[in-house]
Parts: structure tokens; sequence; C-alpha cells
């Protein structure tokens, strides 16, 4: 598929410029299908639909497995990208001493697991940005020896600010930390290869750029650390056979699956599944290119048009979010949304977040509706 066939898909794009991907996706025909698929038979033929559950979690896991370079039994189901922040967190042992490396832009999830009673002993390092930019000298700075784990957002909800994973990895692992990420902000808009960056964990939802729907998540556990006993288990599916549930013993598979505590969503998931096979009839690195230059070219507009804006131009240090200052932005985010185009603010602050549906006459639509506002001021 190109581009241009997936936006045929959506219906919000034959009236609106819808460009917040960033908060949540609208629906598409496919994921629309499936949602009636699962409605038709979780009223009429219920017992089917609980015999067959198994085939949209086997296929979410497999299609998001392929899209974030992962093999499948790395990925466990969760409910959203706090939940598998949390597992991750809980996996490691906050030793007396230690500390955690931040930046000051790292979305809550990747923050409060480590504020939890159990973890107050540990100092929590926040490293500034300087220009817009969390550099990663600043970051290196603030790790050492006692560091076991640098956690952050891939990208910044606040700015667009990009970090290089690649680069965190290798600085944090030097001291024997592990690097954990928030991926809600990338993870469907840029090409991601935990394998190839030396992740260890990764957490998402699948309601922003994956295309998918609320209460469904995503964790990525390297497999060097699938040997740790998981610190929740409450679900037969997460033992390794039926002999150990009538002993009454507990042997974690040995997988992701240690994870699942409980049947996933079966409605979410099955409206999930559209989305994440959208992104790989495109290609990941398509999808990034398509998605860069309709960042790039916004980012660029509005820089000639002498607003002050947040994210950076190059692209290695972007991704789908496009933040600018304005102090009237709520102001400017009504007036759009009467002209039918969609895009974000809070406080002064105005975001515009397109993906691999949108197109540069949508940016254009927006462009024209911000000219119109500043003109009536």
């Amino acid at each position: 598929m190109d581009p241009s066939e997936v936006r045929a898909l959506f219906p919000v794009l034959e009236k609106r410029a819808y460009m917040f991907s960033g908060g949540i996706a609208p629906a598409s025909r496919p994921m629309l299908d499936a949602i009636q698929r699962y409605n038709d038979k979780v009223t009429n033929d219920p017992g089917a639909l609980y015999r067959d559950y198994y085939d949209d979690y086997k296929a979410a896991r497999t299609a998001y497995a392929a899209l974030i370079g992962a093999d499948v039994d790395e990925i466990a189901v969760t409910d959203s990208t706090g939940a598998g922040s949390n597992l991750s967190v809980e996996m490691i042992d906050p030793v007396p001493g230690s500390n955690v490396v931040f930046d000051e832009m790292s979305y809550p999830s990747a923050v409060y697991p480590w504020m939890l009673p159990q973890r107050e002993h540990v100092e929590r390092r926040f490293v500034k940005m300087r220009d817009g930019i969390v550099q990663l000298d600043d970051l290196a700075a603030a790790m050492d020896d006692d560091t076991i784990a640098v956690s952050i957002s891939h990208v910044s909800q606040t700015t667009g600010f990009r970090q290089d994973l690649r680069a965190l990895a290798a600085m944090a692992h030097e001291h024997g930390a592990l690097l954990l990420v928030d991926a809600m902000q990338s993870a469907g808009a840029m090409s991601i290869d935990v394998h190839e960056m030396d992740v260890d964990f990764m957490s998402t939802g699948a309601m922003k750029y994956l295309m998918g729907t609320a209460g469904v998540g995503f964790l990525y556990a390297a497999r060097r650390h699938l040997d740790r006993m998981p610190p929740h288990a409450g679900s037969q599916g997460a033992v390794q056979d039926t002999r150990s549930w009538d002993e009454r013993e507990f042997k974690p598979k040995p997988g992701a699956e240690r994870f699942h505590i409980g049947l996933p969503n079966l409605m979410g998931l099955a409206a999930t599944v559209p989305g994440l096979e959208m992104l790989a009839a495109v290609g990941k690195e398509r999808v990034e290119e398509h998605v860069l230059d309709l960042t790039g070219y916004c980012v660029a507009e509005l820089k000639e048009r002498g607003q002050k804006v947040y994210t950076p131009m190059e692209p290695e240090r972007r991704a789908g979010i496009m933040a600018m200052e304005l102090d009237d932005a709520a102001e400017l985010d009504a007036f759009l949304i009467e002209r039918g185009v969609d895009g974000y603010s809070y406080g002064p602050r105005f975001r515009v977040d397109p993906h691999v549906f949108n197109n540069r006459d949508d940016i254009d639509r927006f462009l024209e509706g911000f000219d119109a506002y500043v003109a009536q001021r």
C-alpha cells in the first residue's frame, strides 16, 4: 500500500483534516469491519468467539513484533503503556544507593513507577533540555555505575523531540543499566528495531500511531530479561502446561506470555489488528519517511511565519509531533475545529500530529486556518 491508499480507508478524512494521531487515531473502515465482525460473533455465536479468541491475540503480537524488529515471544499484550512500564520497573531490583536517569520531558508513565513506596530510596536524576534538545552528553554525565535504569519517552509529547535510542542504550549498558522506553508517541510512526537499537524494555499503547484502540498495549522485553520471575501472576495462560495448574504449581512460560494475567481485551485486539496490518503493508521505513516529510514541511512553514516552534528541524530529532508556542492556543484550536481541522492545544502550545494517512493538503489546510486566525486577531 502507499499512503494515499491508506488515506482512502479513513472516513473522517473525507470532511476533516484530522491531525491528532499523537492523541487518538481515527477509526478506519477495516477497524469498523473488524468491530462489526466481533459484535456479530458475540451476539450470535459467542461460543465460536471463545474458541477463536486466540486468533486476534496471535495476529496482534506477531504484527507488532515484526513492526519493531522483535521476536514474538518477546511481546506481551497489556492494556496500556503504563501497564507495560510498571511491569518493566517491577522486574528491576531497586538496590540501595542506586539511581535512575530521566529527561525532564519524560512522560509520567516512564517516571511514576519509580516514585512508588518500594522505590522511594532510588535517587531520581532529571536531565534538562538545552536549546530545546536533550543532549546526549548531559544524559551521559547523569549516569554512573550506580545507575540501574534510564527511563525515557522516545518522543516528547511536549516538544516532539526524538531521543536516539541506539546511543542511549550503549551509554546505559556501559554502566550496567537498562534502557526503558515509553514509545507511545513513536511506535507506528517511526521505524524502530529494538534488537538493533539494543533496547531492554519498551512499552506502548495501540490507540495512537498504531491505529488501534484504547485498552490494548504492548510490552517488549528483550529475551535476556525473560528468565526473570514476573511480579504478577494470575492466568492459566501464563504457565507452561495444564499439569502445573492441576498440581497448583506456578511454572511460568519461557517468553513474555508469563506476564499475562487474564484474558486480553478481545474487542480491542480485533480493532487493533487492522491498523498493524496497514502499517505492515506500507512498510515502517516508508511510514517514517512520509511522517517526517509532513512534520518537516509544517515546521518550515511555521518558522517562515515567524512562529516559535519547539520541534527540531533535523529529521533524526523529530517524529510525528509538531509543537509550537502560542499564548492563545486554545482559541486557535477552537477556530480550527470549526473549520474542519483537528490538532491539539494545551496551555501555551499547539500541536499538529500527522500520520501516514495525512498529506500535505492537510498541512496546507491547517496553515490556511492558522493564517486566517492570525489575520482576525
